[in-house]
């Protein structure tokens, strides 16, 4: 008697996935073109309408906060519906906040429009991709995933100079309409990537009931809410991942404040404004060269990404604990402009992987929710933190070192994370699944004497999170 488990997943690597993952990779490069020319519009708004700096910054803040603090509620729609209607959701909303944007001139009308719909819009068509792609591939599947992220810092790359040929040609209100073309693109690449069987299986099991007709859906629509989220506030009880969870908050802590400290600490040292263009293209170039390492040294025959992960926050925390000692340098912030723009980029690529190797493909939506969650945390706690320790120390050497040493508290809480993972998937454990199941199909056959004399055997198989019976494999 043997165990057959014949692959009846006739659209994952094959076929139609391709399809899906040209549209994505498409989507993705329209998706970060125009979310990394936040930077450049803030420059230009506060020239151009003389408003205070603080207030107009709160465009671009908005728009990346609710860009990552929306990750468990758009998990959570994910499961209810599908990643295709909340890309499509997410492009459409961006889309009307450039259109909009298009007919005003007054920087609270901006800060509506392009900060908090166009920050929904983009929680909504950024978090999707992945999971989309971990659905649509399994052999390649940690490659493809990284190779995503590679696509984010090309469009970190080019959306400066794009940004500046559409100022030049259209001037601001113009640019904002050819941005909303731009966003359109994200829909159509949306429509395209259908789901499949392993999406669609995996929503039924996730929401209880289905939305059928109108007279009953918004009470449907909060049931599958509560099975949903109830399925979501489990994974706390994963510690591993909650571990992986902070070591993410760490690195987008450091992340987040050298990125917007870097420029500033180059003035207070007496350079000028090409040395603060130089630092920060050396910061995007080595980031995107960074996300580019990781994705092609991971995946199948490559290295570990937990490794790698470990390793990159390593160097990273390293690179600005040891900052006193080169800081006297006169080249001091493009070394660490270099270091910190590669070693934050790896763990960028490798967040998807990791986090299916910790919560499994099933749960995926809602552990990738959780994880942009702790990004925006990191990132609105990090510049913040680095101005308080420069106002309390008076020094942006100290003030580095300090950022390195939470990012190796990063460094501990993956050690610990990891080690935890691999315990849970000692070959014995699956063994031992394998016999329970073999028993459970003797049992159901009617045949108790093929696994033993003794007529007290029974076995009971429940889905932990569920507490549901799990499929049995055939046996052939």
């Amino acid at each position: 008697m043997s165990l057959g488990k014949e692959n009846t997943k006739f659209d994952v690597d094959r076929g139609r996935a391709w399809v899906v993952l040209v549209a994505v990779y498409s989507l993705v490069i329209f998706l970060c073109t125009t979310l990394y020319m936040n930077g450049l519009y803030l420059a230009v708004l506060v020239e151009h309408y003389q408003e205070d700096l603080t207030k107009t910054s709160m465009i671009g803040a908005l728009n990346s906060a609710l860009l990552c603090l929306l990750g468990p509620v758009v998990s959570v729609f994910m499961d209810i519906y599908s990643c295709r209607t909340c890309i499509v959701f997410g492009g459409f909303l961006l889309s009307i906040s450039y259109f909009i944007s298009f007919f005003t001139k007054n920087i609270n009308v901006y800060i509506f429009t392009i900060g908090i719909i166009g920050g929904i819009g983009n929680s909504f068509a950024a978090i999707p991709p992945s999971v989309l792609l971990a659905y649509h591939f399994e052999k390649w599947r940690n490659t493809i995933l990284s190779f995503k992220e590679v696509l984010v810092g090309v469009g970190m790359f080019i959306a400066s100079p794009i940004l500046f040929w559409f100022l030049d040609m259209f001037g601001i209100n113009g640019s904002f309409l050819i941005v909303c073309g731009m966003t359109l693109q994200i829909c159509v690449g949306g429509l395209i990537c259908a789901p499949n069987s392993e999406e669609r299986k995996l929503r039924k099991t996730k929401c209880k009931t289905q939305i059928k007709n109108s007279n009953a859906s918004f009470k449907m629509f909060l049931k599958n809410v509560k099975s949903t989220t109830i399925l979501s506030l489990r994974l706390f009880k994963n510690g591993s991942l909650i571990l992986f969870l902070f070591s993410t908050l760490a690195w987008n802590v450091a992340f987040s404040a050298f990125s917007l400290h870097l420029p500033r600490y180059m003035v207070t040292k007496g350079f000028g404004n090409m040395a603060v263009v130089t630092v920060m293209t050396i910061f995007g170039l080595c980031n995107t060269l960074g996300r580019l390492c990781a994705a092609t040294t991971v995946g199948k025959g490559g290295l570990d990404s937990n490794i790698l992960h470990i390793g990159m926050l390593g160097v990273l925390s390293l690179s600005a604990i040891l900052f006193p000692l080169y800081g006297r340098w006169s080249s001091a912030g493009f070394v660490l402009a270099a270091l910190n723009g590669f070693y934050s980029g790896g763990p960028n690529a490798l967040m998807t992987p990791i986090t299916i190797s910790l919560v499994g493909i099933d749960k995926l939506s809602s552990g990738y929710g959780l994880a942009f969650f702790f990004c925006g945390v990191g990132v609105l706690t990090g510049p913040p933190f680095l101005g308080i320790m420069y106002s309390l120390t008076g020094s942006y050497d100290k003030s580095f070192m300090t950022i390195g040493f939470v990012v190796l508290l990063g460094v501990f809480c993956s050690l610990m994370a990891f080690s935890g993972k691999y315990s849970l998937e000692h070959p014995e454990t699956k063994n031992t699944e394998i016999m329970k199941t073999v028993l459970t199909d003797l049992l159901e056959e009617g045949n108790p004497n093929d696994v033993g004399n003794n007529d007290a055997v029974s076995v009971t198989l429940t889905n932990e999170e569920e507490q549901t019976p799990l499929e049995t494999n055939e046996i052939v």
